[in-house]
């Protein structure tokens, strides 16, 4: 039977109401990437973004889903815009956003089990040119390390068979695969992101389920402009 598969929808985020007032809030296309991505299995009732930023996609998902999201993110002032954000998309009943690092969070819940993780990570894994500016380099550039905090909370976090979707660097896809797979969380779709159809792509979305096999669909590509 041949499988039919959802057009991606660049105005997915184009109904919300975010603050924009702080330049590192914005959304991008990564963003809304995950956001239309997302399919919450059915019956899913709670859900963990990690690194939450200004809240867009856990907003997203608590509002078009009516999901109970709770977002994790470091940085002190993405979290207030995630608050401002949540009151002016009227989910603040469904959203919870904690200011903390992921390894904190885990230690502090490990009996918190959830439905779903999302998680757009930062992209950058592999060397290249770093940002001059400190703050923009931690939200684009990540290390092994750190990757594994990433792949390792949504192991521990996510119920068995609970579903992740993730958003990734293509460079660097061998290595979130082998991260992903070592911790039982097994990759079901891809679905790789292009800006021009001419060129390589520019980042891919990543599905699967924890303690479930690998048997990858790679879907159809996504023209991002």
């Amino acid at each position: 039977m041949r499988m039919k598969f959802r057009d991606f929808d660049p105005h997915v985020l184009e109904a919300y109401d975010f603050d924009f007032s702080s330049q590192n809030a914005r959304i991008n296309h990564g963003t809304v990437l995950l956001s239309w991505f997302v399919e919450p299995p059915k019956g899913s009732r709670k859900v963990l973004e990690l690194g939450s930023g200004s809240g867009a996609i856990s907003i997203y998902m608590a509002k078009t889903f009516g999901l109970e999201v709770t977002g994790v993110e470091v940085d002190a002032e993405l979290h207030t815009d995630a608050l401002k954000n949540a009151y002016l998309n009227g989910v603040e009943d469904l959203t919870t956003f904690i200011n903390c690092d992921i390894d904190e969070y885990v230690a502090n819940n490990r009996k918190e089990v959830f439905d779903m993780i999302v998680s757009n990570p930062p992209h950058f894994l592999h060397s290249g040119v770093e940002s001059p500016d400190d703050k923009r380099n931690r939200a684009r550039r990540i290390n092994l390390e750190l990757a594994m905090v990433f792949a390792s909370a949504t192991s521990k976090l996510l119920k068995n068979r609970g579903a992740f979707f993730f958003l990734l660097h293509p460079r660097d896809l061998t290595k979130w695969v082998r991260l992903l797979e070592d911790l039982k969380l097994g990759i079901h779709k891809m679905r790789f992101a292009h800006g021009s159809m001419e060129r390589q792509a520019q980042l891919v979305l990543v599905s699967g389920r924890k303690s479930s096999s690998s048997e990858i669909v790679v879907e159809p590509p996504i023209r991002m402009r």
